[in-house]
Formats: C-alpha cells, sequence, structure tokens
C-alpha cells in the first residue's frame, strides 16, 4: 500500500477546550438566543505529533476548571483525521501514573495495535502504534482499555474522533467543510459539577453510571450557530453506560447516511433514533425552513428504560444565523453494500448474556468473567458465521467486536430492520430480554481480539471475552508440527526496518526462510540454502512494505514452522 501522510486540518494542539478552528466559526448574527455556551471541538493532531496521557485542568464550564484525564491537554482529545490508503502511526505517551491502551474504536488493526488491556502501557512507558487504514471512510473514535480502569477513563475525558475521508465519497454531494460537524456525546452528574468525580455505588455497576447533565464536544449547555442549509452531522455514543433517542425538538424528519462502518447503501429519512454506547451515526439535516433567528434542538426522546434510562435531554441548540448554502444534497443512493447471505453460514455462536447476584462478576457472558490469559472461543478466518446475542437480563447490552465490521439479520426473529441497524457495524444495541442474530466473517487480520459490552461498568465487571481469530490457511500447510526444528519468535518485534530472526536444526538440512502476507500472498524469501545443525540467525530488513503484520515460514526438509511479526514505519 502506498504510503500517504495523514491530512491535518488546523495548527491547534496541546490546549485545553480550544477557540473553534476557522472551519466551524461562529459568527453569530443574533443576540437573543445566545443563553448557553458555543459548541466547542478539539484541536486536531499534527503529523508527527505524540498523544500524551496525563491529568490535565481544563475549563468545561465558564469560569471554573475541571481536572479531567486527556491527551495533550485536551477534553476530549485531539480530533485525528486521516484518508483512507494512508499509513497511520503516532507514538503514545503514558505519562500519567496508571497504565493505560489507545483502543481504536471500530478500526481493523492489528492485534499488536488493538489497543487492549493485555497490551498495556504502563505508567512511565510510551508505545507506537502504527497501521494502514484499509477500511471505509467513516466515523470512528479512541479511548482507553485498560483493565478495570476503561470505565474511569473514559469518564473523565480520554476519547476523541477518529476521521476516515475518501476522496470517492464526493460524488454524493454530501456537506462539507463548515457543514460536515462530528459532535462526541457524553453525560456527566451534576451533583459533582464542576468535577468528573467517578464514584458509582453498586446500582451504578448493575446499571451503568448514567449522568444527568449531557455535554456535547465537552461543552455543557452547548449551542451552535448554524445557516439555512443542510448539514451533516457525525454523532458518536461516548458514554460509560446512556442509551439515547436522538430527535428534534419540533419532531421534524432527519436523514440517516452512516452507521459504525461508515456510509449506507441508501438516505433513510426518520423522525427518531437509538444510539448506544460505542455507536455512532451520520445524519444530514436542512434547517432552511426555519427562519434566522429561531432555533431547535437535538434531544434525547423520553423512552421507556430501567433506571434513569429514557430521561428526556435537551442535548444542542442550534441558532439560525444566516442563509448561506452548504451545497450538500440528500442523495438518491450512496455505495452499495454486499449484504451477507445467511445461507452461507458456515455454523452458529451463541453469547448469552446474563447477571449474578450483585458483587463483583455480576455481569457475564456464557457465564464467564474475563480472564486476560484465558481464550474464550476459537474463530476461523475469513469463514461467516452467525452469532446469536441472547439478552437474559432487564439491562441494555450494547455488544461490541473488534477486530470486524458485522451485520445485523435480525432482532427476535425479525428481519425489517430499522435504519440504524443496517449497514456495517462493529456495535449492535441488545435490548433487555432481546435476542439479536448477526453476521460476522473475520477477513483482514487474525489474532487475539475482543468480544465485550461497551456499557463501561459492565466491562470492567468482567462482561468481556478473549476471541481468537485462527491464521488465514491461504499458505500452503503441509506440514506445521515438525520434531527437528524449532523457528522463534523474531526480535525486535514490533520492528523497523530491521528484525533478527533465529531458529535451530537438530540436523543439517536444506532450509528456506520466506516472509508473506496474511492472506498467503509471498513477497520475498530471505534465505535458501543448507544449514548445519545448531542455532541461526538471519536479520530481515525490508524499507518497501507497507506498516501492517506479516508471516514468516522456515520450512526445512519439506516441514513448516510460521510466526507472525509486525512492521512498524
Amino acid at each position: 500500500m502506498k504510503r500517504r501522510d495523514f491530512i491535518i486540518k488546523s495548527s491547534l494542539a496541546g490546549m485545553a477546550l480550544v477557540a473553534l478552528p476557522k472551519i466551524y466559526s461562529q459568527d453569530s448574527k443574533i443576540t437573543k438566543l445566545q443563553v448557553g455556551n458555543p459548541l466547542r471541538f478539539p484541536p486536531e493532531l499534527q503529523e508527527g505529533e505524540s498523544l500524551k496521557f496525563n491529568s490535565a485542568n481544563v475549563e468545561v464550564w465558564p469560569g471554573t476548571t475541571t481536572q479531567v484525564l486527556a491527551l495533550n491537554n485536551s477534553y476530549p482529545g485531539p480530533t485525528i483525521r486521516v484518508q483512507k490508503g494512508d499509513d497511520f502511526s503516532v507514538l503514545f505517551e503514558n505519562q500519567f501514573t496508571e497504565e493505560a491502551t489507545i483502543h481504536w474504536h471500530g478500526l481493523l488493526v492489528p492485534e499488536l495495535m488493538d489497543g487492549q488491556p493485555k497490551d498495556a502501557v504502563q505508567a512511565g512507558s510510551n508505545y507506537t502504534y502504527s497501521f494502514p487504514i484499509i477500511q471505509r471512510a467513516g466515523t470512528y473514535f479512541y479511548h482507553s482499555h485498560a483493565h478495570h480502569l476503561t470505565a474511569k477513563h473514559v469518564y473523565k475525558g480520554y476519547a476523541g474522533f477518529f476521521i476516515i475521508e475518501d476522496d470517492d465519497e464526493l460524488q454524493y454531494g454530501l456537506p462539507t467543510g463548515a457543514y460536515d460537524i462530528p459532535l462526541l456525546i457524553q453525560d456527566r452528574h451534576s451533583v459533582y459539577q464542576p468535577q468528573f468525580n467517578y464514584a458509582p455505588n453498586m446500582m451504578d455497576r448493575m446499571l451503568g453510571y448514567l449522568g444527568d447533565i449531557p455535554l456535547v464536544n465537552g461543552t455543557p449547555d452547548a449551542f451552535f450557530d448554524v445557516q439555512k442549509t443542510l448539514y451533516r452531522f457525525r454523532i458518536v455514543n461516548g458514554s460509560n453506560a446512556r442509551v439515547y433517542n436522538f430527535g428534534f425538538s419540533d419532531n421534524s424528519q432527519f436523514w440517516i447516511i452512516g452507521t459504525d462502518g461508515g456510509l449506507k447503501d441508501e438516505a433513510v429519512p426518520v423522525s427518531n433514533v437509538f444510539l448506544s454506547p460505542g455507536e455512532r451515526i451520520e445524519i444530514l439535516y436542512d434547517f432552511s425552513p426555519i427562519d434566522i433567528g429561531n432555533s431547535v434542538s437535538l434531544q434525547s426522546q423520553a423512552f421507556s428504560g430501567i433506571g434513569n434510562q429514557g430521561t428526556l435531554m435537551d442535548i444542542l441548540r442550534f441558532d439560525i444565523a444566516g442563509d448561506s448554502s452548504s451545497g450538500g444534497v440528500v442523495p438518491q443512493n450512496l455505495l452499495p453494500i454486499d449484504y451477507y447471505d445467511i445461507n452461507d453460514k458456515t455454523g452458529t455462536r451463541t453469547f448469552t448474556l446474563s447477571q449474578a447476584m450483585m458483587g463483583t462478576g455480576m455481569h457475564r457472558i456464557n457465564g464467564l468473567t474475563y480472564d486476560m490469559n484465558r481464550i474464550d472461543e476459537v474463530i476461523p478466518f475469513n469463514e461467516l458465521e452467525e452469532w446469536k446475542f441472547i439478552n437474559s437480563t432487564n439491562n441494555y447490552h450494547p455488544m461490541h467486536v473488534h477486530g470486524v465490521l458485522f451485520q445485523i439479520y435480525s432482532r427476535n426473529g425479525n428481519t425489517t430492520l430499522a435504519s440504524n441497524d443496517k449497514g456495517w457495524k462493529d456495535t449492535v444495541l441488545v435490548k433487555p430480554n432481546e435476542t439479536v442474530q448477526a453476521l460476522v466473517k473475520f477477513i483482514d487480520y487474525s489474532g487475539t481480539y475482543l468480544l465485550h459490552c461497551h456499557n463501561l461498568e459492565h466491562e470492567d465487571d468482567g462482561m468481556m471475552l478473549n476471541i481468537k481469530i485462527d491464521t488465514p490457511t491461504n499458505i500452503e500447510d503441509e506440514n506445521t508440527s515438525p520434531n527437528n526444528f524449532e523457528l522463534y519468535q523474531n526480535y525486535p518485534n514490533p520492528f523497523n526496518p530491521s528484525t533478527t530472526i533465529k531458529f535451530k536444526l537438530t540436523n543439517a538440512g536444506f532450509a528456506t526462510l520466506t516472509i508473506f502476507s496474511l492472506l498467503g500472498t509471498k513477497i520475498e524469501t530471505i534465505f535458501a540454502g543448507n544449514k548445519s545443525s545448531g542455532s541461526h540467525s538471519i536479520t530481515y530488513t525490508n524499507k518497501s512494505l507497507a506498516s501492517g503484520t506479516y508471516i514468516y515460514e522456515l520450512k526445512v526438509n519439506g516441514y513448516a514452522l510460521r510466526k507472525k511479526m509486525i512492521l512498524l514505519k
């Protein structure tokens, strides 16, 4: 894959809740509605800039400061904006007192780049995340995924946008630039204002930590000046546990054009949509019917839910300030999606979501709580499976799968799906006592990934499993169990640009050492010849390969052993 530098659209960095970048400028022409706070936007990450994790004091509510856990002293964290086909790389510096990771939520990345609890970066250490951008354009995000610390870190501010763009989207005439607006929505507790105290009690651990104040891009009581024209909004539910029922205060129509994995195949008109933690939607909304000087609000509309779920909330007020045009349109058709056929499935896998008595480990999948060192499911590579999520509780469980984009097939056997269920997904809301069927196929990377509830209190309480994706079988497998030679893990791993591969032969023989892609495409043979018995090492250097995971194979006298290595640039 040809390397392209990821795009930077702002020179702002290292500031907390900075002034608006020019692209989102709010030059208000009205005064009567200026109650609240102008919507803020985090800075965008500079090329070559690292991400530094630490505590910081930022101004969330005017005139006072809030202690947050932040990247580069920014809440939310800096927005990362890249192009499909880029090679992305960033140094993560953990300057805080606790271990942490960066999980790239919804991105398809190699196992060691996924930011799982098993790969935590210890306090005072750093780690380079590097991977190719191989997937569809869309709205993704990143957040901490440290063991038993995810909910706390996210609640205290550790999350940010990861937006993938693709010039192919331009053909649809969607609003761009100042009319393409990212919205990260979270809730916080007013009782602790202005602090983000994370103090869940037993009931909070059962239901999730639900606040009563909505923040949009870290802004309380937010308003945004808009023109009488069509806008594109990228909405991320970054809350720990709250499920939102988004709609507008006048019940007007909007169009859903994208879900977790990018654009849908059509724009679907709706008046409300549910969004659970970890899910994203992209919508189009037309402000042209509203007179200048008036306003309309994005709300979470009331619905029946357990505990404080379903509370009516005003999320963001839009004040109509002018009549400029975005030039955008609601497209008749979008890029076609190749939907899986359930008749092609190779098997069915069931995940029962249960709840034990109140206490540690009450939230479970198939009766299990998370064990970092245990593999719970082995998933075949490149095979379509039906996954059934059976919710035997009265809680909401947004189920998130790492390393794959999947498709929802049915809810309680009904294959007529809501508009936000259709398209590519990485998170699906499983409602109380509901069964959701999904069609899942891992086609990009093998290795160990995670399946978990994205109610972060449930996740930290153990509602998470390790799933191992089998190594692709495209490479010819003559015999992977020889007893007359050994192949060792390369070092360093990850590497750039060189690494050492060691092996040991019991008897002399003809040996070849070959590099393959994950899908079995031969890249190069780095050694072929006779070797004596004993230990050997070969240094491998390749400056032309893109960042990613590769397989190296040692073949001796017709027998083969293989291991994975990761190249970082």
